[in-house]
């Protein structure tokens, strides 16, 4: 593990310290290595198309549990910091799931931080990569924005942002497509665990293409890439459009797309 609160060089530090983290049980360290090393292998498919980690020092907004730091771990990031709000926050899944796949690496950190107060640090980064993240996130412009203070000269910015609110699978609840838009609170509620009806009302910003983008362009970022993925439900949506505009005014544009993958930076990082 490194610590980099006052240099922009990250340096290697002592054995980790996980007392100033979330203790979790073993069961719940059981289940969440097995999370890890079975989302991470999607980043390839998500990320690698939009940046490359090998010889960089990434910071990754939003990183949970540590799917990207095991990630840039795999391509020989020099250094991962891995920032997040969550009060659950721990770096013990992530390390044993290095240990379970023969990876030996020890430069990253996890921060439970505000992204604005990473901004206040004065460290830089080459690449900022966020993987999911961006679906829950209220405040795009200002998040976007925070990521200006800390990029270096050629720093890049790699976000995917899958489930798209009006997209079939959107509502991040495991049921039918469009159900969380054809279907009342009343009428889902009593089908949903309280984790998934936490995340249906509270956790989603309900995001569409046009929200994003607009996002992008008051942060004044430079689109480099960037590909919006059609909905995995697309030949069923004229079926389920009916009973959505029963209950909503929606685009079918919105509708149809369930991801957007970039590339981005500043004008002073191209």
């Amino acid at each position: 593990m490194f610590r980099i609160r006052k240099s922009p060089s990250p340096a290697p530090s002592p054995a980790p310290d996980d007392s100033q983290y979330h203790q979790l049980t073993e069961q719940q360290i059981t289940e969440l290595t097995a999370y890890i090393i079975r989302r991470e292998k999607s980043l390839d498919r998500h990320l690698l198309p939009y940046c490359n980690p090998t010889g960089k020092d990434v910071l990754a907004f939003g990183c949970g549990f540590g799917n990207e730091v095991l990630w840039a771990a795999r391509h020989r990031a020099r250094s991962v910091l891995a920032v997040d709000q969550s009060p659950a926050l721990s770096p013990v899944p992530c390390r044993n799931a290095m240990r379970q796949l023969g990876i030996a690496y020890d430069r990253y950190e996890f921060r439970r931080q505000s992204i604005h107060d990473t901004a206040l640090s004065g460290e830089r980064y080459d690449l900022i990569v966020a993987n999911g993240v961006f679906e829950h996130v209220m405040d795009l412009k200002g998040v976007l924005g925070a990521f200006r203070d800390l990029l270096r000269p050629g720093g890049r910015v790699a976000i995917f942002a899958g489930s798209l609110w009006y997209s079939s699978i959107g509502g991040h609840i495991g049921r039918g497509p469009w159900e969380h838009l054809s279907r009342t609170s009343e009428e889902l509620k009593p089908e949903l665990s309280a984790r998934h009806w936490d995340v249906l009302c509270n956790q989603l910003n309900r995001m569409t293409v046009t929200d994003f983008l607009q996002a992008v362009r008051a942060a004044g970022m430079i689109v480099l890439q960037l590909r919006l993925g059609p909905d995995p439900n697309l030949d069923q949506l004229a079926d389920h459009l009916p009973r959505i505009r029963q209950r909503i005014n929606v685009s079918p544009t919105d509708l149809s797309i369930e991801s957007i993958g970039c590339e981005l930076c500043f004008e002073e990082n191209l």
